[in-house]
């Protein structure tokens, strides 16, 4: 329900802000934020909410459904793979912002990475700066956990 909500937010603030200001991808850091709290052993369901996730953004403003399909999944895909290869000991709260970081660098490069041409400097700089509010409230959040887990564990 909160991620459905976090791409509500993101869609609403696109329309908003459209043209002005890029909007950080909420709906995507709210996914890679849950893989990084959660460790049950099932996370099919990132790949698959990621997907549907991307598609609705694809057909809402994209126009070429999988686009930004693609980004999502791999996003997903990565952290999936990085975090199964980070011992416990090395989950840091500096690799807990770079795998949250990786969410909001790979889509807006996507466009680039396939199509080509100019990054939007500018714009993708604004963005990541826009993020980061976002992407230390997830720190914190984790941090937060780690705390409680460390103090439960005594």
């Amino acid at each position: 329900m909160i991620l459905f909500l976090l791409w509500l937010l993101q869609d609403l603030l696109t329309v908003l802000f459209g043209g002005v200001m890029q909007i950080p991808e909420l709906f995507l850091l709210g996914i890679v934020y849950r893989l990084l709290k959660d460790e049950d052993e099932e996370r099919v369901w990132a790949i698959w909410t990621a997907f549907g996730g991307g598609l609705l953004w694809d057909l809402r403003w994209v126009g070429i459904p999988g686009f930004f399909t693609l980004g999502y999944v791999v996003v997903v895909m990565l952290v999936l793979w990085i975090w199964s290869i980070i011992p416990l000991q090395g989950r840091t709260g500096f690799v807990v912002f770079l795998v949250l970081e990786s969410s909001q660098l790979i889509p807006p490069l996507l466009p680039v990475l396939i199509l080509g041409g100019d990054t939007g400097g500018g714009f993708f700089l604004m963005e990541q700066l826009y993020a980061l509010p976002a992407l230390l409230l997830c720190l914190w959040f984790y941090s937060q956990r780690m705390k409680a887990d460390a103090a439960g564990g005594l």
